[in-house]
């Protein structure tokens, strides 16, 4: 394979062969620039951008001329860290769920993986808690909610010290 010439088929490149078969029969090894071109394969530019700061660097596509498939990119913000995880109110929690009809859901849940004593002994709900994680991700199957919707729910739900 030849990954300096390729040809664009339903949006993505196949690269050239290592050899080319003549219509004759006749096999060439390590084909010239010209030889490729004239059999149907173009030139393949791969020059990846430097990325902006807090960016990173994506492919989005390929551009297409008469003698060339250039390969394109885009700039894609870095997703930011937040400084420490967030933490949840147990009270508004169960008020928001309540408000969004997914209470009862989730307090079925709850008795049924017998997590009911680590609920009631719970203050708060730390995001970086593995069983909170797993909680979540479960109840969001389970009560058939999108991550949108469950970050409307906890986005309301933040605890903050007085």
């Amino acid at each position: 394979m030849n990954k300096n010439y390729g040809k664009l088929v339903a949006g993505e490149v196949e690269y050239a062969p290592a050899k080319i078969t003549k219509d004759d029969g006749t096999v060439i090894s390590n084909p010239s620039a010209e030889t490729y071109l004239a059999a149907g394969w173009k030139h393949i530019v791969d020059e990846p951008p430097a990325a902006e700061p807090g960016h990173s660097v994506q492919v989005s596509g390929w551009d297409e001329t008469d003698d060339a498939i250039t390969r394109i990119y885009k700039q894609v913000p870095d997703e930011v860290t937040p400084d420490k995880a967030r933490v949840f109110s147990k009270l508004k929690l169960v008020a928001a769920l309540k408000e969004a009809d997914k209470w009862v859901l989730v307090k079925t849940w709850i008795e049924e993986r017998g997590y009911w004593d680590f609920y009631l002994a719970a203050q708060n709900f730390r995001e970086d808690n593995p069983l909170f994680a797993e909680a979540l991700a479960a109840i969001k199957n389970y009560a058939r909610m999108s991550n949108e919707d469950a970050e409307a729910i906890l986005s309301k739900c933040i605890y903050e010290e007085d």
